[in-house]
């Protein structure tokens, strides 16, 4: 099983502001749990990945960086992945529930 958190920056975002959040990012990845890598290599996107045995990071970075306004606020998109299509969904939009 493989699952992925694949976030994409807002074009108009660039500079400081573009390293501010992808430091952000990283940081809720690098987590008690463990830590995953930014895999892209776009600028604009960051895609968190790994199997069964990086879930628990991936899941407390979605959950850290969900805390983040300010870089919710960047955000065009952020879905969640998974093998199983019935597991995938809209993080922003889930966000924006709550």
């Amino acid at each position: 099983m493989m699952y992925r958190s694949i976030i994409e920056i807002k074009e108009n975002v660039n500079g400081e502001a573009l390293r501010k959040l992808r430091e952000i990012a990283e940081k809720a990845f690098d987590n008690r749990a463990g830590k995953v890598e930014n895999s892209s290599t776009d600028s604009h996107r960051f895609v968190f990945e790994g199997d069964e045995d990086k879930y628990g990071c991936l899941d407390l970075g979605v959950l850290n960086l969900g805390k983040s306004k300010s870089f919710i606020k960047n955000a065009n998109s952020w879905k969640w992945m998974e093998d199983d299509p019935g597991e995938c969904c809209d993080m922003l939009e889930l966000l924006a529930m709550r």
